[in-house]
């Protein structure tokens, strides 16, 4: 159980570094603005700041439950409160991402390959960013769901509620 939250808690943790990386290094990008309209630079990063934000609040009550005591007793409150940032977030981002893909694969890709080739990307391409909160949708249920087996049954709240 405690390995779980702890995993919980890691998994976190290196998402909001990698959508950092999305933020502060491609959304950021002088080059990647100067090629693409204020609508392209929409549907390529869509709300992934706001994702972010909900990503950074949600780790640091996380967090701040880890700081109470080195046993966590449980998360499932912490999801509970931020299921409903996370699914008014989440909803529009992934349904963003078919047109991400779409825009991905036109007339830039030679800028995106020397924005992915700095070492901060750690040989990851921006589509690799773009969909870590889709990804972390399944993950973070997975996670709550050995939660909940670990537990007994006690911690009921899944991600997508």
């Amino acid at each position: 159980l405690q390995e779980s939250m702890f995993e919980l808690i890691g998994s976190e943790a290196s998402y909001l570094r990698s959508l950092g990386v999305a933020v502060n290094h491609f959304q950021a990008s002088k080059a990647l603005k100067q090629i693409l309209s204020k609508m392209e630079q929409h549907i390529l990063f869509s709300n992934i700041r706001q994702v972010m934000a909900a990503s950074e609040k949600f780790l640091m009550d996380l967090e701040m439950r880890l700081g109470e005591s080195v046993l966590i007793s449980e998360v499932g409150d912490i999801v509970l409160q931020h299921c409903s940032e996370f699914h008014s977030l989440y909803v529009p981002y992934v349904t963003n991402m078919m047109y991400q893909e779409a825009l991905i694969n036109q007339n830039f890709v030679s800028l995106l390959k020397k924005l992915e080739s700095d070492p901060v990307c750690q040989r990851q391409s921006l589509k690799s960013f773009l969909v870590l909160p889709f990804q972390k949708i399944t993950r973070v249920n997975l996670l709550l769901k050995r939660l909940d087996q670990s537990s007994g049954g006690s911690t009921k709240p899944t991600f997508t509620s």
